[in-house]
């Protein structure tokens, strides 16, 4: 941090009178220190912002979080130093500014929808988006906002094929480099179909309580979406569960549709953990039909771990007791 731009926060915090809480997820990565040192000049040169530092398995880079639909995966010095000083404002309490028609069509959005910004601190056109882009963070609580240096994350910026900044990018399919018209943009969130969303989008459902929302979204469109599938197999056991929690309720109203998830979960199967082969297992008997039951048999016949056949000798019991009920 430069003399200028540690002066430029302290005139900025000068009018700051209300306490400021931002979150400090460090992940062991070796990036962690930069953006701790960040975090506590800032709280230095401006005691009323407190560092909270946490800890989320789900994170997988460090990031200082201003709330929970706005992210920083970078030190937001230089150029991107004004907009993150902004965006503290708005946290503060300070109106966010957007047009009337924006926040029309932002009111129509109900599907959540991540945005990831690639951006540099040298980045003379990068400042111009991030500021397009913050409010929406904070209108509407379905937009998620990650911003990152592709400098500093390049594994990150790498598989995204990254080549300039500043770059927008929407799930797997859509990219805006350079300037952005926010109209579009927004349009295209509203628009999306749900069968299109990621799974990344989906585990932020089933994290913030909204399985059964999901759940809802499928069996209005009669399929499963294809991303949801790596929820019932993910290495995280609180997003598994909340998937479990929607299948249960798609079995519930629609076995026709539940039954879809066991042959592709089947294939899965054996190259999966003991705990996730368990829950597997376990969907397998809250979906599955007869034609299941001998090679679950096979499992409960097994040589495997006494709890893997318990957990195939449940299933069958719950196939059966489901066909005579």
């Amino acid at each position: 941090m430069t003399p200028q731009e540690e002066k430029q926060i302290q005139e900025w915090g000068s009018g700051l009178s209300d306490t400021l809480q931002l979150g400090l997820v460090l992940t062991g990565d070796k990036r962690d220190s930069e953006l701790k040192n960040f975090c506590e000049a800032l709280s230095r040169i401006v005691p009323q912002i407190h560092i909270r530092k946490e800890k989320d398995e789900s994170y997988k880079a460090p990031t200082i979080q201003l709330c929970d639909t706005l992210r920083y995966q970078a030190v937001p010095l230089g150029s991107e130093l004004p907009p993150f000083l902004e965006a503290l404002d708005i946290l503060n309490g300070k109106a966010v500014q957007i047009p009337a028609q924006i926040r029309e069509l932002l009111s129509q959005i109900d599907l959540p929808a991540t945005l990831r910004v690639y951006v540099s601190s040298q980045c003379h056109f990068c400042p111009a988006t991030v500021r397009q882009l913050i409010p929406l963070a904070f209108e509407n609580k379905f937009i998620r906002i990650i911003i990152i240096d592709g400098m500093l994350f390049h594994e990150m910026a790498q598989p995204d094929n990254i080549m300039s900044v500043p770059t927008v990018l929407l799930d797997e399919h859509f990219r805006w480099t350079g300037e952005v018209q926010l109209e579009e943009l927004i349009d295209i969130i509203r628009s999306r179909d749900p069968a299109s969303l990621t799974a990344s989008t989906m585990a932020r459902m089933v994290t913030e309580g909204n399985a059964f929302a999901l759940a809802e979204m499928m069996l209005e469109k009669g399929e499963i979406f294809p991303a949801f599938l790596d929820l019932l197999v993910h290495e995280h056991f609180s997003i598994r569960l909340g998937a479990m929690a929607a299948i249960e309720e798609i079995a519930g109203q629609s076995p026709d549709l539940a039954v879809k998830v066991v042959d592709p979960l089947w294939v899965r199967f054996q190259d999966l953990n003991d705990q996730i082969q368990g829950d597997i297992l376990y969907i397998i008997g809250e979906s599955g039909t007869s034609e299941m039951i001998p090679r679950l048999e096979k499992i409960s016949d097994g040589h495997g771990g006494e709890e893997i056949r318990e957990a195939a000798q449940d299933a069958i019991d719950s196939i059966r007791e489901r066909a005579s009920s």
